[in-house]
């Protein structure tokens, strides 16, 4: 029996398994004007919904709002750094191990000594205090994206192993308001952003979408571009400008996905979930390998390379046999 065949029959053998679940916490904060609370609560309520559409029950959303958001029935808190606080607190009591957390920061922010801070009602919170508070979610892969002015401090601050970092722009200094928030949540609606054709937004799609969106825009109005997008996701806390699944950051980000995957979604078989989260493993094997390419001897990185290429195809051949 072929060493691929003992895989299969091992994966079919694996016994009851918990589908990893996708958790999203929204802050919304404050706008300072009619117009940027407007704007702030649609962008929130475009991301509330996409979420519902990804899969993600009701019951692992929370969303924190300074403005009332009308089109959303289900209970909404106010986005003070109390609320905001609990909220992780909340997410870590009920997230199990391998679980991912999505944290969305909506609004505007300011440079504050060396660092910055999310603006809220009432005290605002510091990158130092977020960072601090994510010390609980250390069993979850954690995604934040902060989408306010000044939020490029926020990288160095949240960095850490299996986190994905996200910040509108490069440094405290880019303090206008910005573009990337709401271009981030439209990505996630419709197919513009899915460059692979897998019918799922990764982060690092969304992230590129977005800054390919703000651009854009800066374009049409012809004005100076005064935000910069960075993305961190290998612990390094440098942000790049333009990620890559082969470059120093984006690998992780590629493989992350606000939407379950089918074959995770609650009351999966164990042996499905097995073979999807085996997949994963397969997918991030070949992503690293082809990183290290250049340190390689060239056969033996075409034979690594073929090896994982065969068993990611017959893995997701019966995968899909089984329906995921």
């Amino acid at each position: 029996m072929s060493i691929r065949a003992v895989l299969l029959l091992w994966l079919c053998a694996l016994p009851t398994a918990q589908a990893a679940q996708n958790h999203l916490l929204i802050v919304s904060g404050i706008g300072g004007t009619d117009a940027f609370d407007h704007q702030f609560s649609a962008t929130s309520t475009r991301l509330y919904q996409a979420a519902l559409d990804a899969g993600i029950g009701q019951d692992n959303i929370d969303l924190l709002s300074a403005a009332p958001l009308a089109e959303i029935s289900s209970a909404q808190r106010d986005s003070s750094k109390t609320s905001l606080l609990q909220s992780i607190g909340d997410i870590a009591a009920r997230a199990g191990p391998g679980d991912r957390v999505f944290i969305v920061l909506i609004g505007h922010g300011n440079p504050r000594g060396g660092g910055a801070v999310f603006n809220l009602p009432g005290p605002d919170i510091t990158a130092a205090e977020l960072a601090g508070a994510l010390d609980v979610l250390g069993e979850q892969l954690v995604v934040v994206v902060n989408t306010a002015s000044a939020s490029g401090p926020f990288i160095k601050a949240l960095s850490a192993p299996q986190r994905v970092v996200i910040t509108a722009t490069s440094s405290g200094r880019e303090y206008h308001a910005t573009l990337f928030g709401d271009h981030f949540a439209r990505a996630f609606s419709g197919g513009a952003a899915d460059t692979n054709k897998d019918e799922r937004i990764s982060m690092l799609e969304a992230f590129e979408f977005a800054r390919r969106e703000v651009r854009r825009a800066f374009e049409s109005d012809k004005r100076l571009l005064t935000e910069h997008a960075l993305l961190d996701d290998n612990g390094d806390g440098e942000g790049s400008l333009e990620p890559g699944e082969f470059e120093p950051d984006g690998a992780l980000a590629n493989r992350v996905y606000l939407q379950q995957a089918p074959a995770l979604a609650l009351g999966s078989s164990a042996e499905l979930v097995g073979m999807v989260q085996r997949k994963q493993e397969l997918e991030q094997a070949i992503s690293e390998l082809k990183r290290e390419r250049d340190g390689l001897a060239r056969e033996d990185y075409y034979t690594r390379l073929e090896n994982l290429l065969v068993d990611l195809a017959l893995l997701s051949r019966e995968i899909r046999a089984q329906g995921g």
